[in-house]
């Protein structure tokens, strides 16, 4: 029998100086292979299985005190966010999982990935890039290994910043773990095809795809045919021609012909809906103590390498059949005077070594 995952609320420092109890939602047909140490600060431990049709908001006004701190995993249900007077001063965190195929494994990574989150750390690095983007003049996405730029502007004043990082304070939600930084052209719960964020020129695609299709289950298999042919990205880039927020071309990356199945598979689903032109998402990934792990899963998105991550969401699920997030690990965000504010830095020399014999003095 395959061991437990472990829920730790002791080591999620987002829940600071605990309030009333500790309570995990999870779905009923998991709730038997979830084990909850016991909290240090909390009241106790309350864990609610909840039914396939239960819905968070639900679950808050009937079976959830007032007094408590949440964590949500659902792997079996797509967790919509409650309205306000619902959650509180209930602090949420919601571990999103249901919008791609996730496997106990990947739970029990990532519930290790929230025990090393540090709230403030992130905090102090989305400081620092916002107080970047703010003094910069312009700003680029550029890839050194693919010779690629993509210039982009902060000026509209419809755009939605979301921060999802930092110190839960009471009534506020955050995804779990926390780690975004997302830029919208309107508020996330919409979508408007017409509507663009500022991006002109290239940008280079190199890493796990994700393909979200949250709210359908007979999508399980179109989905992951979708992931399969993208899936040449995780070794080999695909270069995309943004105008003015959309998508007009893709091509496999310069020297990287295995890319052209992926090239092809997205331009055929650019051809077959122009909703998945617009650049609806600019984001950037910011937690730094994790790996992801090789498969289409949506808990990704977060990941942060060293020095943030650079990621792009086309569509956006119910409005289109699926959403697709590609992280770009080797771009960077760079200001007009080529400082590197996120992302990758340039590469450092590596020398050829052997361990063979050969030195005159041997």
């Amino acid at each position: 029998m395959a061991s437990p995952l472990v829920v730790r609320p002791a080591a999620y420092r987002q829940f600071t100086a605990p309030k009333g109890v500790f309570c995990l939602v999870t779905d009923e047909a998991l709730a038997g292979d979830l084990v909850v140490e016991e909290p240090r600060g909390h009241d106790g431990v309350l864990v609610v299985a909840a039914r396939p049709g239960d819905t968070l908001q639900d679950l808050l006004t009937t079976r959830i005190p007032e007094a408590a701190d949440v964590l949500v995993v659902r792997p079996g249900a797509f967790v919509t966010s409650p309205g306000p007077e619902a959650v509180g001063a209930r602090r949420i965190a919601v571990m999103p999982c249901g919008s791609t195929p996730v496997e106990p494994g990947h739970l029990r990574y990532f519930l290790s990935v929230l025990e090393r989150t540090d709230p403030e750390a992130q905090t102090a690095r989305a400081d620092r890039f916002f107080a970047g983007l703010e003094r910069a003049e312009s700003l680029r996405i550029v890839d050194g290994a693919q010779g690629t730029t993509c210039a982009f502007g902060l000026d509209d004043p419809e755009l939605e910043i979301n921060l999802q990082a930092g110190v839960l304070a009471p009534g506020e939600q955050q995804i779990a773990p926390s780690g975004e930084i997302s830029v919208l052209p309107m508020a996330i719960t919409g979508f408007d095809a017409d509507r663009r964020l500022a991006l002109d020129g290239e940008l280079t695609l190199r890493g796990w795809p994700i393909v979200h299709a949250g709210y359908d289950r007979a999508l399980d298999e179109a989905q992951d045919a979708l992931f399969r042919q993208l899936l040449p990205l995780h070794r080999h880039p695909v270069v995309l021609t943004v105008t003015a927020g959309a998508v007009t071309a893709c091509r496999p990356g310069t020297g990287h012909p295995a890319a052209a199945a992926a090239a092809k598979a997205l331009q055929t689903l650019l051809d077959t809906d122009e909703r998945y032109r617009p650049v609806w998402e600019l984001g950037f990934g910011i937690h730094t103590e994790m790996d992801t792990v090789p498969a289409n899963c949506g808990l990704n998105e977060v990941y942060g390498a060293t020095n943030g991550v650079v990621h792009l969401g086309l569509g956006l699920t119910p409005f289109t059949r699926f959403a697709l997030t590609f992280l770009c690990p080797g771009s960077a965000v760079v200001d007009g005077a080529g400082e590197v504010l996120l992302g990758a830095t340039a590469a450092s020399r590596r020398l050829r070594r052997t361990n063979r014999p050969g030195c005159g003095c041997h």
